[in-house]
């Protein structure tokens, strides 16, 4: 998922946590939940929800149509180099974000060495304990008011005015504080603060921390007064404590009193308030249905999106999943009968998923019959997200005569690299495609150039991976691939490699296919497809008489350099990326020819139209211009 589209979701999810604390808020007032132990959970659970919003409901899952063919891999062209990067204000503010979560970490380091500083300088507590407890009681000069902390070894630090308090604060607070340690209190802060740093920059959060945090030491309070019977004296310690100096508060810990909260719980504590069993039932269930008609509202409101599927489907096809997600699909295309016989309609087909999410049967329920046979042979090769896996869905299929021809893209014929035959064609034109396929050596590996719109490829097996492309898939379904795969980028390849390299991608998804581009002992590019979506890098040919120069050095000849324009349908799609191309240039400083190494499909046409307007110093050699082969990379970086 690209920074912009991170950076999207980021808001809309904490608007959809604000506008869901804004409406439960009111709730426990609403209900009447009047005892601290029922607040407390109930905070619990909102919070509980507000992290869980994310799934709670499917994300927004967009299909982006590109009608616009690809352009072919190798075009007759003048030169592009990368316009100056500028950094987009989403991954500032994501940067932001992280650099004020890693503070709020650090402050929180911080707390944990000042309570290992203050144990270390404090003293045992002289006397017993009238309450059992596995806990290490001390007294220490640098706080202002009890601490507890520590899983399995508690330690209870007291302020140095403790032992000059009369016997029944004492035993009050130190009640408080035991309390506190039978209750795992600490492990619930612990948890609290992580979330505050993750959360530092919402003010909501920082709200419902608050009021879990008020709602412990009420239920706490509870508890005290329960076993000690002293209701004023409990009071007094804690009033005792208040007018003590004021020191910041101790984090990760939690304290016996924060000044902000004396009054409601000196209030709690005076009006004890009681709720039969029937009736806390009764309001927890009505919370619960209040909190779920929340969670619908809100994450309706501000919904969350997933990665745009790109898919080039033919003109006048519009295709409706009902919100199941897609790893990939292959795109559809309209009869050209129906086209010829204008036959419209909508196709509905049930489809029926297997273990990975892969469609394993498929039938029509409804449709024209021209139209059925090319949709059925389509929907076979999708491949739906693994959480639909053994599912049943249904899907529509649109078919409007389309206002205008379209050209169609070209053909790309996958080669099988031991035997060097045609295994299929992929897309092409109605009717056939004329022209031939010329195959070569280019640079000790089997090379591909194209004639009549057709490319032909093969890979090499072995080299060290310079680095692995996956296209046609979603950032969830490149994630999970990336993770299966048997070796990493840096990593040496050869056939063994490549051999596992292949069953592993076949195990993930039998539809994608794998390559291999680079010179046979040298860097290697792994790329990994979906269904028409394959790249056409290629080794590029070096004419007599040329030379080949590193992009960094060529990058210093150049004279004049148009930027390319964003295509407004990448923009649309939140796309980016480099776009990396071989370039051809001429004696004259001039490009004479341009062939795509790498890069979307959608950004290609506009990086190759602006590279043919550059124009470069001329190449000596021996003081007479050559021609000159070289790379160029072409960024495309959203700004919003």
């Amino acid at each position: 998922m690209n920074p912009s589209l991170v950076w999207d979701n980021l808001i809309a999810y904490s608007l959809q946590v604000g506008l869901l604390i804004g409406l439960a808020a009111f709730v426990p007032t609403l209900l009447r939940l009047a005892q601290a132990k029922a607040r407390l959970f109930y905070w619990y659970l909102l919070l509980a929800t507000c992290l869980a919003l994310p799934a709670l409901r499917p994300w927004r899952h967009e299909t982006i149509i590109a009608s616009a063919p690809a352009p072919p891999p190798m075009i007759a062209m003048t030169p592009v180099q990368s316009a100056p990067h500028r950094m987009p204000r989403s991954e500032i503010g994501l940067l932001l974000l992280a650099a004020g979560a890693a503070i709020r970490l650090a402050w929180l380091a911080a707390g944990f060495w000042k309570l290992r500083r203050y144990r270390r300088h404090s003293h045992p507590l002289s006397g017993s304990s009238p309450w059992r407890v596995n806990a290490d009681l001390r007294v220490s000069e640098d706080i202002a008011s009890p601490v507890t902390f520590g899983y399995l070894n508690p330690v209870i630090l007291l302020p140095a005015q403790f032992p000059d308090l009369d016997h029944a604060k004492q035993d009050a607070i130190l009640c408080h504080e035991v309390v506190h340690v039978w209750r795992r209190d600490w492990l619930f802060t612990l948890a609290e603060e992580l979330v505050r740093a993750v959360f530092w920059f919402h003010p909501a959060i920082w709200w419902l921390l608050g009021e879990i945090q008020l709602a412990r030491e009420q239920a706490v309070d509870r508890e005290v007064i329960a076993l000690t019977r002293q209701r004023d004296e409990y009071v007094d310690a804690l009033l005792a404590i208040a007018g003590a100096p004021v020191h910041l508060d101790l984090a990760p810990a939690p304290l016996f009193l924060r000044r902000r909260h004396l009054k409601e719980r000196v209030v709690s504590i005076l009006k004890e308030r009681r709720m039969s069993k029937t009736r806390l039932v009764s309001a927890f269930a009505m919370s619960l249905a209040l909190l779920a008609g929340a969670c619908w509202f809100v994450t309706g409101t501000f919904p969350l999106s997933a990665e745009p599927q790109m898919v080039s489907d033919a003109p006048g096809v519009t295709v409706e999943t009902g919100g199941a997600p897609l790893l990939h699909r292959s795109a559809l295309n309209y009869p050209v009968a129906a086209v010829r016989d204008r036959i419209e309609g909508t196709v509905v087909v049930q489809v029926r998923l297997g273990p990975k999410g892969d469609v394993v049967d498929a039938s029509i329920l409804s449709g024209p019959d021209e139209l059925r046979k090319n949709v059925l042979a389509g929907v076979l090769d999708w491949h739906f997200a693994h959480e639909t896996a053994n599912s049943t869905r249904q899907i529509r299929i649109t078919f409007q005569m389309p206002k205008a021809e379209t050209p169609t893209a070209p053909a790309v014929v996958q080669v099988q690299p031991q035997t060097g035959t045609v295994q299929g064609v992929i897309g092409g034109v109605p009717g056939g495609v004329s022209g031939g396929v010329r195959a070569g050596v280019l640079g000790g590996i089997v090379g591909t150039a194209p004639v009549g719109g057709i490319v032909m490829r093969g890979p090499v097996t072995e080299g060290t991976i310079k680095s692995i492309v996956v296209s046609g898939l979603s950032d969830q379904g490149t994630s999970e691939l990336m993770a299966r795969l048997p070796v990493h980028e840096g990593e040496a390849l050869n056939p063994d490699t490549l051999k596992r390299i292949s069953e592993a991608v076949h195990d993930f998804d039998e539809h994608l296919s794998v390559s291999a581009m680079g010179s046979k002992g040298s860097d290697v590019t792994l790329q990994i497809s979906a269904p028409r979506t394959q790249s056409f890098a290629t080794v590029p040919v070096v004419p007599p008489g040329a030379i080949r120069i590193g992009g960094n050095e060529q990058q210093t000849k150049l004279i004049s350099q148009a930027r390319p324009v964003y295509p407004p349908l990448a923009k649309q799609a939140r796309i980016s990326g480099v776009v990396h191309l071989y370039a051809l240039i001429g004696k004259d400083g001039a490009v004479k020819n341009l062939q795509v190494i790498s890069g979307h499909p959608l950004l290609v046409q506009s990086a190759m139209e602006a590279v043919q307007q550059w124009m470069y110093e001329p190449t000596l050699l021996n003081g007479a211009p050559v021609e000159v082969v070289t790379q160029i990379d072409v960024n495309f970086t959203l700004t919003q």
